[in-house]
């Protein structure tokens, strides 16, 4: 028998005996960071110098390129779950180009930070404590899931006015719900039954304080009135190109484009989906700073 089916095994014999210890595995393995590899070494990208984030314990460093505020502000790259901040570095020189100093940094329990689980609400803690230690964030470009950590985190900061309004946001290849993200998982290895999936269900609302549901980025950003620009492979194996369109559908001022081909990952460093991203975020840096300067 295969480690996977000895573990399938345990699982459904574990689920049967005890749903709530079955629950709580299923949501450990849903709830990994480390699916893609081990922790990287902690070294600085090239280019950057660390900035230290306020009230972020799970993430108290990030990497920050330019100095902070640029000529335009600041462009904040936040990655996808089970990734780190390396994957957003392809973006770091075409937003440099623009006057804008770029931030990154790896989320809790992903990259160089200890641990290999995490929840949405770490997770949209940490992109909140960056944007309130940064101040002037002016860009968003998030991937996958999160765009809505990003989109949750930006209309926190935007209820408390406590910076200026994002010029826009950019987001690659999207997840539109987690809860969508969860019924379309295989279980990695685990048997996930209805009753097991309601358990998981009950167990990240425990564990993130909010029910699977509250991670759903067009009632999230109902009140965002930000231009958006969402890039996505319609054919992604990983995301359905459903997601973007929802995520069009909900949201105001949402431009959507299609990147063929390039898949999950590989969409981060198409040279067509940078020049898509540079255009979109001059244009509206540039209207705004425009705006401002007329007002």
């Amino acid at each position: 028998m295969t480690a996977r089916a000895l573990r399938r095994f345990a699982h459904t014999a574990l689920g049967a005996v005890a749903p709530g210890a079955g629950a709580r595995w299923a949501s450990d393995v849903f709830s990994s960071t480390r699916t893609l590899g081990p922790r990287p070494d902690n070294v600085l990208p090239l280019g950057a110098r660390h900035f230290t984030v306020h009230d972020s314990p799970d993430a108290p460093n990030g990497y920050l390129w330019g100095e902070q505020g640029g000529t335009e502000g600041t462009a904040l790259l936040v990655h996808g779950w089970a990734s780190d901040s390396s994957s957003m570095h392809s973006l770091v020189a075409p937003l440099r180009e623009l006057g804008l100093s770029v931030a990154a940094f790896d989320a809790p329990a992903h990259g160089v930070r200890k641990g290999s689980q995490a929840t949405m609400s770490q997770y949209t803690r940490a992109v909140r404590a960056v944007l309130d230690t940064l101040g002037d964030v002016r860009v968003i470009v998030a991937h996958s899931l999160g765009a809505i950590a990003s989109i949750g985190a930006a209309m926190q900061r935007t209820v408390r006015r406590t910076a200026p309004p994002l010029d826009c946001l950019v987001a690659i290849a999207p997840a539109c719900t987690l809860g969508g993200v969860l019924d379309r998982w295989d279980g990695a290895g685990l048997r996930l039954t209805r009753t097991m999936v309601d358990g998981i269900y009950r167990e990240l609302h425990l564990r993130n304080g909010v029910p699977v549901s509250h991670w759903d980025a067009v009632a999230l950003g109902m009140g965002l009135d930000t231009p958006v620009l969402a890039v996505h492979d319609p054919g992604d194996p990983m995301v359905p190109y459903s997601d973007a369109k929802a995520f069009a559908a909900g949201l105001r001022h949402v431009t959507l484009e299609e990147a063929p081909g390039t898949g999950h990952a590989g969409i981060l460093m198409d040279r067509e989906v940078k020049a898509l991203v540079s255009a979109f975020v001059s244009r509206n840096i540039h209207w705004n700073r425009n705006r401002e300067g007329i007002l």
